[in-house]
C-alpha cells in the first residue's frame, strides 16, 4: 500500500493529482484542505486551513504499513495581486503562513514522524516559476515559491533518507490564474500577458499537469536533483 498526504486536495491541481492516484487500488490518499470534494473509499480528509496555524494531528507512525508515504505540499496561494506597499499587515502575514511556513512545518512533522520508518519516503513541493523570475506585484508569493525552492534543497542535505522534489507546474488552467486575469491593471501591469496566455490556449489543463505529476512520483528514483520544473521533463 502507498499512502499520499495532500494539500489542497479540493480543488485545481491537487484535487485533480488525487483523483488519479485513487484510480490505482494500491493507493490511500488523505487530503488536507478546508473543504471537501472528493468521496472514495480510499479516501480520508482533514480539514484544516493551511493559512492559520493548526492543532490537529496528521501523521501517525502506526498507522499503515506502507511500501511508500508521500508528502505533496500542493496548497497556495498569490495572495494580493498588488504592490508590497499597498498589503494590509494581516494579508502578508497569512500569504506567507500559507505558502511556506505551513509547508514547512508540514515538513517538519512528516520527517518526525517517519524518520524512522522502513517505507519510501518522499516530500514533494509543489513550486512555480514565481519563485525563480520576479513578477511585478506577486511580491509574497514570488518569495515564499523561491524559499520553497531552498527549503527543500536544505531538507535534500539534511535528510538524505528522504526523496526531496520541489517541481514547478507551468502556468496551469485554474482558480488562481483566473484571479490573476481580474487584477487591476493600475496594480498589475502585465495583466494583459496573462490575458492572452488564455486566449492563445497557452494553459496547461489541472488534468494533464495532475498526471505528469502523478508520472514524477511512480518514477522519482531516475531524479537525483532537487529542483524541477515539468516543463523540462
Amino acid at each position: 500500500m502507498d499512502i499520499f498526504f495532500i494539500t489542497g486536495a479540493s480543488s485545481g491541481i491537487g484535487e485533480a493529482i488525487a483523483e488519479l492516484l485513487l484510480e490505482n487500488n494500491n493507493n490511500i490518499v488523505i487530503g488536507i484542505a478546508r473543504s471537501r470534494t472528493i468521496q472514495h473509499d480510499r479516501y480520508q480528509h482533514h480539514y484544516i486551513d493551511l493559512s492559520q496555524p493548526w492543532t490537529e494531528k496528521i501523521f501517525k507512525p502506526n498507522s499503515f504499513n506502507a511500501n511508500k508515504i508521500v508528502l505533496i505540499n500542493n496548497a497556495g496561494s498569490i495572495g494580493p495581486i498588488k504592490p508590497l506597499s499597498l498589503y494590509e499587515k494581516e494579508e502578508i502575514l497569512e500569504n506567507y503562513f500559507l505558502n511556506i511556513s505551513a509547508p514547512s512545518i508540514l515538513c517538519n512533522q512528516f520527517i518526525s514522524c517517519f524518520e524512522k520508518s522502513k517505507s519510501e519516503r518522499i516530500v514533494l513541493n509543489i513550486s512555480s516559476g514565481a519563485g525563480k523570475h520576479p513578477i511585478h506585484s506577486w511580491s509574497t508569493y514570488c518569495a515564499s515559491k523561491a524559499a520553497l525552492d531552498m527549503l527543500s534543497q536544505v531538507l535534500k542535505l539534511e535528510y538524505p533518507e528522504f526523496k526531496i522534489y520541489s517541481l514547478a507546474p507551468g502556468i496551469v488552467d485554474t482558480a488562481m490564474q483566473e484571479k490573476i486575469r481580474e487584477a487591476d491593471k493600475t496594480d498589475f501591469p502585465d495583466v494583459d500577458r496573462f490575458i492572452s496566455y488564455k486566449e492563445d490556449g497557452e494553459l496547461a489543463s489541472a488534468e494533464t499537469v495532475a498526471q505528469k505529476y502523478v508520472d514524477f512520483l511512480n518514477n522519482y528514483s531516475k531524479y537525483n536533483d532537487t529542483l524541477y520544473s515539468l516543463r523540462d521533463l
